[in-house]
């Protein structure tokens, strides 16, 4: 492919991402789907961590839960041990397991932790809509962004 072609063929890409998550956030805005919030948040930072896609895609959706998890331990142990608990398997993960420790404990998974603690009562009401509206509706909005990426690969 010439220079050229590769570079309209990704501007017309990169149209086609943006209508795609403007499609998607208007329908459920039109909807008053109040919870769009965890499925956005794991989009933007799909797009801006660094690596290859399918390695964001992973690291993002393993990271929420991972954030979303530890707001539940928080709120079942309270102030100070929900403080401490989490903080402590953070940082043996961090330091004694390294190599693995970004695909689950990244800057995903803190966003969602203190996302979901500025409101930890409507969080903790709703547990289930919260957990569901995040696994699927990033998979599956995330996952059409992948989608859609694939082809930008020339």
């Amino acid at each position: 492919m010439n220079e050229a072609v590769t570079k309209r063929f990704l501007l017309y890409f990169r149209l086609m991402l943006l209508v795609w998550i403007l499609i998607v956030n208007s329908i459920l805005h039109v909807v008053g789907f109040e919870y769009s919030w965890l499925i956005f948040l794991s989009n933007i930072m799909l797009f801006t961590m660094e690596g290859d896609i399918k390695d964001r895609f992973v690291s993002v959706e393993l990271g929420g839960l991972v954030g979303m998890v530890f707001t539940v331990i928080a709120l079942l142990l309270g102030i100070f041990f929900g403080f401490l608990i989490p903080l402590a398997v953070v940082l043996f993960v961090l330091i004694i397991l390294h190599p693995y420790a970004p695909k689950v404990l990244n800057n995903v998974g803190f966003a969602y932790l203190t996302a979901a603690c500025i409101d930890s009562a409507a969080f903790a009401a709703n547990l289930p809509l919260f957990f569901g509206v995040y696994i699927v509706g990033s998979l599956v909005f995330n996952g059409g962004c992948v989608l859609l990426l694939k082809p930008a690969r020339y």
